[in-house]
C-alpha cells in the first residue's frame, strides 16, 4: 500500500517499545501494551560487535583483593565532559521554552523524569556523570546515569546525538577491544543492565545505511549470550535465571522479525515468527508475546494469521480489566486492517463507553482514526481536538494526526497548528505534570508538522 499521511492505529516501531521506554527511576503510568500508542520511534539498531578498538591506556581494572573474583573497573574515561555536547533545542516549538516553563535549576534527576522533562534529565544526568562526584568505580551508578542520559536523547529525537555519546562504550564492550582483556570484559558485562545493552545495540547503526541488517546480527550475538546464560544457570539449578534468559531469548526473536518486517522481507519475517512458541507458564509473558506477534503479523499484512495469533491470548475468563482492554484493542486493530471500518468504529464505541483514563485517550485516538477512515473527517478532528482541549491528554501520535487533519479541512492548516502549540504549552504547570502521562513536555516542531 501507499504510506498515508496519517499515522493511524498500525503505525508504530514494535521493536523500539522497550528500548527507549523512559529510564527505571521515572514514573510510570498504568497504561495497555503497545497497542495503545501508535508514536514515531527512532531506527533500530544493530551489533554491540563493534570493529573499533579502543586502547585508551586510562582503563584500569583491579580486584579488590589479591585472589577476589569481584573485580572493580575504572570508568573514568566515561565521565570526560569532553564526551557530552549540550543538548540542542532548535527543534522545540518556542513556547515551550519560555522561562515560565522551566522547572527549577537544582531540581533533581529523579523528580525530572517523573515529570516526563527528558531534555532537562539529559542535561542532569550529564552534569551528575561529570561533576567529579561519581566514583570511577562505581560502575552500577555509571550505566545508571549513562541510560539516563541516552533514553532521554533518544525519546528527545535525538538519536544521532545519543548514537555518538555511546561510542566509548559500546568500544569498551567490543570483542576487539584491547582495554583490558577478556575476563575483565566479562566482568563488565555482567553488570550491565540488559536494557542498556539493547538500547546500545539501537544507537550503534544509528543514520546507517544497512542498519536493519547490521541490528539482526547484534540480535543473534545477544541470542548466543542469552542461551550460554540460561545454560550455565541451569547448571546451577537456578530456575529464576533460566526463565529470565529464555524470555530475553523470546524477546529478541520477536525483534528479530520486526527489524525483517522494516526491511520489506515480510514472507521471511511470517518464516520467522511461526518459529516463535508462545507457550510459557507465565500468563503475562505469554499475553506480551501475543500482542506483540498480532501487531506484526498485523503490519505484515496475514490478517487471518493475526487472528489466529490472537486466539492464543490468555481466555477471558482469567483477565483482568487492563488485559481485556487490550485483547478488545487488538481485535478492533485486526478489522482495521481488514477494511472493515464500520465495525472496527462499533467496537471502538463500545471499548471508549466501558474503560477508563488513562486507557480510554488511547480508545478514542484509535476511534477517531477509525472515524477517518470512514470519511468522517469533522468528527474524527473534533475527538482529537477534546482530546487535547478538554481532557489535557498529549502525545506524538495525537499531535501528528490532528495536524494532519487541519491539513484536510482547512487552507489555514499553519494557523491551526500554531494555535495547537499554543495550547498544549497552556496544559504545563511549571513542572510539565498536566502533559507528563503520555511523553517528555518539551515538544518539537515536528510534532506538530511545522
Amino acid at each position: 500500500m501507499p504510506r498515508r499521511s496519517t499515522r493511524g492505529p498500525l503505525d508504530m516501531d514494535t521493536t523500539a517499545a522497550s528500548t527507549t521506554e523512559p529510564p527505571p527511576s521515572a514514573t510510570r503510568t498504568a497504561s495497555p501494551a503497545p497497542t495503545a500508542m501508535p508514536i514515531r520511534t527512532a531506527s533500530p539498531a544493530s551489533s554491540l560487535l563493534s570493529p573499533t578498538q579502543h586502547t585508551n591506556p586510562s582503563i584500569r581494572t583491579r580486584s579488590k583483593s589479591p585472589g577476589s573474583r569481584t573485580m572493580q573497573l575504572d570508568l573514568s574515561p566515561l565521565l570526560r565532559p569532553s564526551l557530552y555536547a549540550p543538548v540542542p533545542t532548535s527543534q522545540v516549538a518556542t513556547p515551550f521554552l519560555s522561562s515560565s516553563h522551566q522547572p527549577v535549576p537544582d531540581t533533581d534527576l529523579e523528580t525530572l523524569l517523573s515529570h516526563r522533562r527528558f531534555l532537562h534529565a539529559a542535561e542532569k544526568a550529564t552534569d551528575l556523570l561529570t561533576s567529579g562526584s561519581i566514583s570511577p568505580s562505581d560502575t552500577q551508578k555509571v550505566l545508571e546515569l549513562l541510560y539516563a542520559r541516552f533514553s532521554c536523547l533518544v525519546l528527545c529525537n535525538l538519536s544521532p546525538l545519543a548514537a555518538k555519546e555511546a561510542k566509548p562504550l559500546s568500544d569498551l564492550l567490543a570483542r576487539e577491544s584491547a582495554a583490558y582483556t577478556r575476563p575483565f570484559r566479562e566482568a563488565f558485562l555482567a553488570q550491565i543492565p540488559w536494557h542498556l545493552r539493547l538500547l546500545l545495540l539501537h544507537l550503534q547503526v544509528t543514520g546507517q545505511v544497512d542498519g536493519h541488517r547490521k541490528c539482526i546480527m547484534g540480535l543473534y550475538a545477544l541470542g548466543a549470550d542469552c542461551r550460554s546464560l540460561s545454560q550455565k544457570a541451569r547448571l546451577e539449578k537456578n530456575e529464576t535465571k533460566v526463565k529470565a534468559w529464555e524470555q530475553r531469548l523470546q524477546d529478541l526473536g520477536i525483534r528479530v522479525a520486526a527489524e525483517l518486517v522494516e526491511m520489506g522481507e515480510l514472507e521471511t519475517a511470517k518464516r520467522h515468527l511461526d518459529t516463535i512458541s508462545l507457550d510459557t507458564a507465565d500468563e503475562m509473558e505469554r499475553r506480551r508475546m501475543c500482542t506483540r506477534q498480532t501487531l506484526l503479523l498485523l503490519k505484515i499484512g496475514d490478517t487471518e494469521a493475526a487472528k489466529t495469533c490472537l486466539s492464543a491470548f490468555p481466555s477471558a475468563t482469567t483477565l483482568d480489566e487492563n488485559a481485556q482492554l487490550d485483547k478488545g484493542i487488538l481485535e478492533t486493530l485486526t478489522s482495521l486492517s481488514s477494511s472493515m471500518y464500520p465495525a472496527a468504529v462499533t467496537q471502538l464505541q463500545d471499548l471508549a463507553s466501558s474503560s477508563y483514563p488513562p486507557s480510554s485517550a488511547l480508545v478514542k485516538h484509535n476511534l477517531a482514526i477509525a472515524h477517518l477512515y470512514t470519511n468522517n473527517v469533522n468528527i474524527a478532528a473534533n475527538m482529537l481536538e477534546t482530546l487535547v482541549q478538554e481532557e489535557g491528554t498529549v502525545f506524538p501520535a495525537l499531535l501528528f494526526n490532528l495536524s494532519t487533519m487541519y491539513e484536510l479541512k482547512t487552507e489555514k492548516a499553519r494557523e491551526k497548528k500554531l494555535g495547537l502549540v499554543d495550547t498544549v504549552a497552556g496544559l504545563d504547570d511549571g513542572q510539565g505534570r498536566s502533559s507528563a502521562q503520555t511523553g517528555g513536555f518539551e515538544k518539537g516542531l515536528g510534532e506538530f508538522k511545522l
